[in-house]
């Protein structure tokens, strides 16, 4: 019997016996329902997200971001539509999928490139149908391989600077062409031809690769579901791959869609007793606990590796636990067989107190929302009640008796992934940490103003360069308290802009007595005629408070003034996070322009620069931004 035709279906509480319809309404509870579904679920719940009127969907909720996919192959693509629409919503996204014609993935991709992500699915006819004649050769592979490879080098260069996105899969070889070769040193040069056909293709989605091109490893994939392809779905349906293999690429899709929207995941909290090592503090004490020896310890122990190395990358490691606080303290700071110590954890709650409110406290002492933590317990009954305390949290189960699990559980959704791993991402961790040598500085000064006066708080602001893209971008996508347009930019756009002799996208760089913030704000203005408009302010939460935002904005006054503007205009279009900066503009001095005819249109301001606020008394900038009037041609752009 068909197991999936039974899965159950996430989304029946909120649409009941009826049609998509009730969707629209109750579309924000989506990503809620979805996030404990089955793949089975899930490919039920996306067949009925895949009829979804996504118009309306953005029409009655104006926050929600929608996503555009194309999708297009080698082969029939339609049955990728539905696992992938509701990974996409998992993630709090509205997809908005097309399917394209079967086999027209070269048609497809020649063309103007569609907004938003196309998705070529390819499998190994992409080469081999090229062949006229019934025979052919090792030497016909390698040709035609090539000349696939040009035309998606090709369709990847139209990519470029579109602020598109292209993903590609890497076409798996089947044993059905390879075992046709008879000889078998031959076979063995058909897969070193492949691999290298494969080996190009992920170089276009690599470091020297295209802006916005992405190209999904599948050799994987099938190591963790395995046969990539089922014989009858091939010859009578013309489905390349199965289900199961489909519902992982589904998955790595959507985790790309998040990143590429700024739905970042920034720290990892973890439990200890059956987690991060094996055993049970409070009963066998820390000689007793499994971290090292037997196969239970060494598979506590790989775990404990695999989050030492998602450290190292910038994630944010953190401890919740019920457990005595003293005990816990001593064996992070001195147990010998301990990889994850307490030198690498940004928070520890040890307690016997709920976990949901643990897990609250540790986003409020590191500064982030507890939408950005990832939550990894052994016991369901703790999962369950931080995922129905905060639903925004990702909880992820693991089983203390089959430790063996663990890295994989942890890994298998790419909670952490992003397009591009800055340095300031490298840096985060430690910046935290410091973080804690600032709380306890402020403890021992008498108030705010000293407080202030003694951090010595120095801002850089300079016009962004290409060393800059992939961290302005990143703001842009990732920053949603202190975003003041919430205008969502990935790399190939910033890149553009740079390029644009009316844009200046600027940035900011914070240090102060304890070390550098990094740079943590980007403008992105441009020029109308003789008025600089401000199109987005974006500045990280880690230096709210200090008047780094009052000074930044002064130091834009004032290069606009002494460029010989008019005015400078700016905006704010609420979201459901940023009402923190609603005032910002009118506590600055701008004046609000007209009504807008709708929330969603925004409120524009302006400041004529005629009476520019100081710069905070705590605050020393330097900027590198031209201060010197230069002529503006009318309607033109300042020189």
């Amino acid at each position: 019997m068909n197991a999936r035709a039974h899965a159950p279906d996430p989304l029946r509480e909120l649409i009941g016996e009826g049609g998509t319809e009730r969707l629209v309404d109750g579309w924000p509870r989506v990503a809620t329902l979805l996030a404990g579904a089955s793949p089975a679920a899930l490919r039920r719940a996306g067949a009925r997200l895949t009829t979804i009127d996504t118009d309306a969907v953005l029409a009655a909720h104006p926050g929600t971001t929608d996503v555009p996919v194309t999708l297009t192959g080698s082969s029939t693509t339609a049955p990728l539509a539905p696992p992938l629409a509701a990974e996409i919503a998992r993630h709090g996204l509205l997809p908005r999928i097309t399917v394209g014609d079967p086999g027209g993935w070269a048609v497809t991709l020649a063309t103007e490139p569609a907004p938003g992500l196309t998705v070529c699915l390819l499998d190994d006819t992409v080469v081999f149908d090229r062949f006229a004649g019934p025979g052919w050769t090792v030497d016909d592979v390698a040709a035609a391989a090539l000349e696939v490879r040009a035309e998606l080098a090709a369709a990847a260069r139209r990519h470029d600077g579109r602020g598109t996105g292209l993903v590609l899969t890497t076409p798996p070889l089947t044993h059905d062409r390879a075992g046709q070769v008879l000889d078998l040193r031959e076979r063995a040069r058909l897969g070193a031809v492949w691999r290298r056909f494969t080996a190009d293709l992920l170089d276009l989605g690599g470091p020297d690769g295209t802006d916005g091109v992405h190209v999904v490893d599948t050799d994987p994939i099938a190591l963790e579901t395995g046969p990539a392809r089922d014989p009858r779905l091939v010859r009578y349906a013309h489905v390349a791959f199965t289900d199961a293999w489909l519902a992982v690429l589904a998955r790595r899709i959507g985790h790309l869609a998040r990143a590429r929207h700024g739905r970042p995941r920034k720290c990892l909290v973890l439990d200890l007793d059956g987690t991060l090592w094996g055993g049970t503090l409070a009963e066998s004490g820390p000689d007793g606990l499994d971290m090292a020896q037997g196969f239970r310890g060494e598979a506590h122990r790989a775990f404990q590796r695999a989050v030492a190395v998602l450290g190292h990358q910038g994630v944010l490691l953190a401890v919740c636990s019920k457990n005595d606080p003293g005990e816990v303290a001593a064996v992070l700071a001195d147990h010998p067989d301990l990889v994850v110590r307490a030198a690498d954890l940004t928070a520890v709650e040890a307690g016997w107190g709920p976990k949901p409110e643990a897990v609250a406290r540790i986003a409020d002492r590191i500064g982030i929302g507890v939408d950005a933590l990832v939550f990894v317990d052994d016991n369901p009954s703790e999962t369950g009640s931080v995922r129905a305390a905060h639903p925004g949290v990702v909880t992820v189960d693991v089983d203390a008796a089959d430790p063996a699990g663990h890295v994989g559980a942890l890994l298998t959704d790419g909670w952490f992934d992003v397009p591009t791993l800055t340095e300031d991402d490298r840096e985060r961790a430690g910046r935290y940490r410091t973080e804690t040598r600032r709380a306890a500085f402020r403890d021992t000064t008498g108030s705010v103003e000293d407080y202030l006066a003694g951090l010595d708080t120095r801002l850089q602001v300079f016009p962004a360069g290409r060393a800059e893209v992939a961290r302005l971008a990143q703001l842009a996508n990732r920053t949603n308290q202190f975003n003041l347009t919430t205008r969502r930019l990935d790399e190939p756009v910033v890149r553009a802009l740079l390029e644009d002799p009316a844009a200046l996208p600027v940035a900011v760089r914070v240090t102060d007595r304890f070390g550098d913030h990094g740079l943590v704000g980007a403008a992105f203005c441009s020029w109308h005629g003789t008025d600089l408009h401000v199109d987005n302010l974006v500045l990280s939460c880690r230096v709210l408070g200090r008047g780094v935002e009052s000074a930044w904005i002064g130091a834009l006054l004032r290069y606009a003034a002494g460029a010989g503007a008019d005015s400078v205009v700016a905006g704010y279009r609420a979201s459901p996070r940023n009402d923190r900066v609603r005032t910002l503009w009118p506590d600055h001095g701008f004046v609000a322009g007209p009504v807008p005819a709708s929330p969603g249109d925004g409120q524009v301001y302006r400041h004529t620069l005629t009476d520019l606020p100081p710069y905070p008394p705590h605050v020393s900038v330097q900027s590198s931004l031209p201060a010197v009037p230069a002529p503006v041609p009318p309607g033109g752009v300042p020189r």
